[in-house]
């Protein structure tokens, strides 16, 4: 009844207590610019979460590890994200966000993470935490202006952490790599055999790379990586003590 009176609100910030008794909390906000969501309250009812219609929304902080339902509309002004949720349900909200330019994100995707055809025109940096996994190939292939690409390794929902995988189609290079990308930092780099192998396929793709960053706690990390070979002349190898 609130944000139905609210002819004019520009910015909302929801922050979820163990107190409250919704159970889906519907946003409904033509004039909405910026929303902030923080949800880490674990409610045991059969349907919880966000169902979001703000066709006019800007910039959107996103963070729900507890919520089985969620249902965004289309938001064509949304140019900066920042996404953390638990369960596999990336295509409820990811192609809303087509005009996305910063997107990061930190979400188990399911299998078909987004639907198909959609791209991802204007999305220039990519942060992402491995366990949404199957969404790298899926945006590589679907971002074309793609420049800068930051992998971590745990975020704040690490207990539910996936092994990284890659899964591109080896005589198809994305767009992205062979025209764009110019920047990957991999934060808490752990040289796994996915890392390794998808480590390799940027840097033995990415044309026009100038920079790649690596933060690892094991020093013999780097020797592996160095030994790699980098398609771009102009790429620098740059290493970095993870933080304990």
């Amino acid at each position: 009844m609130l944000l139905k009176n609210c002819a004019s609100l520009q910015d909302l910030v929801i922050r979820r207590t163990k107190d409250d008794n919704v159970g889906l909390f519907y946003i409904d906000v033509p004039t909405l610019k910026s929303l902030t969501i923080n949800n880490g309250i674990w409610k045991r009812d059969h349907d919880h979460g966000f169902a979001i219609r703000a066709p006019a929304l800007e910039k959107l902080s996103f963070k729900d590890t507890f919520s089985n339902f969620l249902k965004f509309g289309y938001m064509p002004e949304v140019t900066t994200a920042n996404i953390e949720v638990r369960y596999d349900q990336s295509e409820k909200f990811i192609g809303s966000l087509i005009f996305i330019r910063h997107l990061s994100l930190c979400c188990p995707a399911s299998e078909t993470p987004y639907p198909w055809g959609t791209l991802f025109f204007f999305l220039e940096h990519l942060e992402l935490c491995t366990r949404s996994a199957k969404l790298l190939a899926s945006i590589l292939n679907d971002a074309p202006s793609l420049q800068s690409i930051k992998l971590k390794s745990q975020c704040s929902s690490a207990r539910y952490k996936r092994p990284l995988e890659l899964r591109v189609e080896p005589t198809v290079v994305p767009g992205c790599l062979l025209k764009r990308l110019e920047i990957l930092e991999w934060r808490e780099y752990e040289g796994t055999e996915q890392e390794r192998q998808v480590a390799a396929y940027i840097l033995g793709n990415a044309i026009c790379l100038k920079m790649a960053t690596f933060s690892t706690r094991c020093r013999d990390k780097y020797t592996e990586l160095q030994k790699m070979s980098r398609v771009s002349e102009i790429c620098q190898l740059m290493f970095e003590e993870a933080l304990v």
